[in-house]
């Protein structure tokens, strides 16, 4: 369902639960809730998207809010551009709960909503601890796009596989999937372990190949759904190591877990089908050829070791982030720990998280930290020996 509605910012923070039921820290301008009147902007649309959640998307910059059911109501009551003062008024007329508690609620709903950009009411400037909570939230890596023409290229292919049945592409795949996997065992039975020889710089070549083929992989299965895919580049993940990505932020919009599920895995899924293929040259060769297959073969497991690891902000824990009907797993994670760090207050939307829940994202968080920082370490060692080497070479 799509209603014509208005716009939001470049921020891409969840809008908030109406129903929270903590206060938090009164912003220093407080004029505008008895004298700004209130819309959405122009530019936006309200959807549902995600497992049916309740979604604003800005037309203008991409950018998408989440709501709460509770936050689509208020947004009715924006229709004749009423004041934060006159919402509260409705709200509390309309409900039995406790007026202070419907107050701070709806205030700081709207406050949120301001703040994401979506009304036609400018943002406020933002103090140190609430440009930490918002960074925290985002979990946006440096990125540098290379082209926004990919699905040129994707969609005489994605039309067509729409003509097959899905159930038959998408066994058709698995299938392949299993037989690559099961190439990689038989080789590793019978070869071992490869090891990296002085042949790697060519595997190297081929990987970086096989990496661009990844990328296609999630773009193929967007463009087979009709996700538009922005644009493809490469960005810094951990602002440290530099990896290929393909923007899939319209993935929101698709409403099964399913689908999104195999968005995320499509470009592992297509590492095993070519790790197979590169286990059945190992297995069949010998010299030069098989040197080079096992140094790609190798190459190719690390790679997909860490690809899957949900620590990280990569596909398996895209995969993980989709299977389990969460958004922005990481970005609230780490929410949690400023929170408990700097006291920096919460967004209104996290409130509601029962004890095992903030227990729960607090402990992926601090995973997610501390092998975050253990990556960017070895990364940090692994670029000064490179350096070293070539100084002295």
């Amino acid at each position: 369902m799509r209603i014509p509605a208005a716009a939001t910012p470049r921020t891409k923070a969840a809008a908030g639960d109406a129903g929270a039921r903590h206060s938090a820290e009164a912003p220093e301008d407080t004029a505008w809730r008895d004298t700004a009147p209130l819309s959405l902007k122009t530019s936006i649309e309200q959807m549902d998207g995600i497992d049916g959640r309740p979604l604003l998307f800005d037309t203008e910059t991409g950018q998408y809010v989440a709501l709460s059911r509770a936050g689509t109501v208020i947004l009715t009551l924006l229709d004749d551009a009423p004041t934060a003062r006159e919402v509260v008024r409705r709200v509390t007329a309309s409900s039995s709960a406790d007026p202070e508690t419907i107050e701070t609620a709806v205030l700081r709903f709207l406050g949120e909503l301001r703040q994401a950009g979506v009304l036609t009411l400018a943002p406020q400037g933002q103090n140190r601890r609430q440009r930490l909570m918002k960074h925290s939230l985002r979990q946006r890596m440096p990125r540098f796009a290379l082209t926004r023409s990919v699905h040129v290229l994707l969609e005489p292919v994605a039309r067509l596989l729409r003509k097959l049945p899905v159930a038959a592409v998408v066994i058709g795949w698995l299938l392949l999937v299993a037989a690559g996997t099961t190439a990689v065992c038989v080789a590793l039975a019978e070869r071992g372990v490869p090891h990296l020889s002085s042949w790697a710089w060519i595997a190297m070549l081929l990987l970086a190949a096989q990496i661009a083929v990844h990328e296609l992989g999630h773009a193929l299965v967007c463009q087979y759904l009709r996700v538009p895919v922005r644009e493809a580049g490469i960005t810094l993940m951990l602002y440290v190591m530099p990896v290929a990505y393909v923007d899939r932020t319209d993935a929101y919009r698709v409403r099964k877990r399913a689908p999104r599920v195999l968005i995320a895995l499509a470009g592992p899924l297509s590492d095993a089908i070519w790790a197979g293929v590169t286990a059945a040259v190992l297995l069949s060769t010998h010299g030069t050829v098989a040197d080079v297959a096992g140094a790609l073969l190798y190459s190719q497991l690390f790679l997909m070791m860490i690809n899957l690891n949900p620590l990280l902000p990569s596909d398996g824990y895209q995969a993980l982030e989709s299977a389990i009907g969460s958004v922005n797993l990481r970005g609230r994670s780490f929410a949690y720990l400023t929170h408990l760090v700097t006291r920096v207050p919460l967004p209104s939307h996290l409130f509601a998280a029962s004890r095992a829940k903030r227990a729960g994202y607090l402990t992926f968080g601090g995973l997610c930290l501390a092998y975050g920082v253990f990556m960017v370490g070895a990364v940090l060692v692994s670029w000064w020996h490179i350096i070293e080497a070539v100084r002295g070479a």
